[in-house]
């Protein structure tokens, strides 16, 4: 929605976009105003754009992380519960119960 402006000289101006304020910034102040303000803009838009183009990939990376590291957490409690069961059993087998935790250290040792 534009909005009306009231310039020093007391005409009204009403833009439409950043093409007829530059274009009243080159009326009033001059080409060479203009084009610094043109380049400023383009720059800090190009910035803006990097930096949503940053912030999505980190967000993505973030998500997959996260995924990764609740599939590593869900591992070791499956792995966990098989060595509770294997303890609970009334015969103890000793080496079943070393490869679990073997196993576990191994998933640990993986993500450190």
């Amino acid at each position: 929605m534009p909005h009306v402006l009231k310039m020093k000289d007391g005409k009204l101006l009403t833009p439409f976009g950043i093409r007829d304020l530059l274009d009243a910034v080159e009326d009033y102040a001059g080409e060479e105003l203009r084009r610094e303000i043109e380049e400023y803009i383009e720059t800090n838009v190009e910035d803006i754009d990097d930096y949503e183009k940053e912030y999505d990939r980190m967000e993505r990376d973030g998500e997959r992380l996260a995924d990764h590291q609740r599939s590593v957490l869900c591992n070791i409690r499956d792995e966990v519960d098989a060595l509770d069961a294997l303890l609970q059993d009334t015969r103890l087998n000793r080496r079943r119960m070393q490869g679990a935790v073997r196993i576990i250290q191994q998933m640990i040792n993986r993500e450190l």
